[in-house]
């Protein structure tokens, strides 16, 4: 489970650098980068709920090392704990819940994935055909897997 929860989040890394890079071709790069952002705030959010704040990285307003920074701590952490280990957490409307480390990473991973969907569909309703494919078999042929 170990190996597999740290090969998601090098894919999910590797896949947010290549949406990174084609923000700048976005006509609402406003609206873009705020759904990219949104990708990292979240991954920061449950890194917080899974550790705790001073266990976590400050959010880096340059977004290329906010990449970086979460996916090496989230790395750091599944090559650190049991990943069958719960996590207690209150969400952000304060509802109590729990989940192990491996669900939590695995929904992290999910939602970044979802979320740069939407990026794609954003692309395709400004009529470009021109985005990343970042669909994970892409990444495990590119990784040599």
């Amino acid at each position: 489970m170990r190996d597999l929860l740290i090969e998601g989040f090098r894919y999910d890394a590797w896949a947010n650098r290549a949406w990174l890079a084609a923000l700048p071709t976005f006509d609402d790069r406003d609206r873009a980068e705020a759904i990219f952002r949104h990708i990292l705030v979240a991954q920061r959010i449950w890194l917080v709920r899974t550790l705790s704040e001073e266990e976590t990285p400050p959010f880096s307003d340059d977004l290329g090392e906010a990449v970086s920074r979460l996916s090496e701590a989230w790395i750091a952490l599944i090559e650190t704990c049991d990943p069958g280990a719960f996590v207690s957490y209150t969400t952000m409307v304060g509802e109590s819940h729990f989940n192990t480390v491996d669900q939590i990473a695995r929904h992290v991973v999910n939602h970044g994935t979802y979320h740069r969907g939407q990026l794609r569909g954003l692309k395709q309703a400004e009529g470009a055909d021109d985005f990343p494919e970042t669909d994970l078999i892409r990444f495990l042929r590119q990784d040599g897997r």
